[in-house]
């Protein structure tokens, strides 16, 4: 998290391997296919065949996580609590839009923020310091902690 000068603008952004996850995944299951493939045959002696499916099983619920969750994944989100907006900002065609703060429903506050609004769940990583986040989002949005609060 960063904080501006003035104390009013604060900018959470995701690690730097979670982004490289997401914009390559693709190739990277390929080549996690490719390799437990490639591992079996050589092994265990398998056929190809068998070696592919078996593949396919392990490789199919990265994918499934990948496109249930993958689009709700932010690079970054702002919070500018003197305009009371909200920057959301990807990496992919959607860029970058805004929305009020009167937009956003709740704020999951477990792993990953999660911005709840009526159209869409935005994510993005929870930073270190979760007590000042947490206390600073609280004083301004309806936030959900689950059943481990800890605070």
């Amino acid at each position: 998290m960063t904080d501006s000068v003035d104390k009013k603008t604060y900018t959470f952004f995701m690690p730097g391997e979670e982004r490289i996850y997401f914009r390559y995944f693709h190739i990277i299951a390929i080549t996690l296919l490719l390799v437990v493939i490639a591992f079996q045959v050589v092994t265990s002696e398998t056929s190809v065949k068998e070696a592919v499916v078996t593949a396919l099983i392990f490789v199919s619920p990265v994918y499934f996580v990948y496109f249930v969750f993958g689009k709700r994944f932010a690079d970054s989100v702002t919070l500018d609590f003197n305009a009371r907006k909200v920057r959301f900002s990807f990496s992919d065609e959607r860029g970058s839009f805004e929305r009020d703060f009167q937009d956003i429903e709740k704020i999951n506050f477990r792993f990953y923020l999660t911005f709840v609004m009526e159209d869409a769940r935005i994510m993005v990583k929870r930073p270190k310091n979760k007590k000042q986040v947490f206390r600073m989002l609280k004083s301004v949005f309806t936030v959900d902690v689950g059943m481990f609060s800890g605070f």
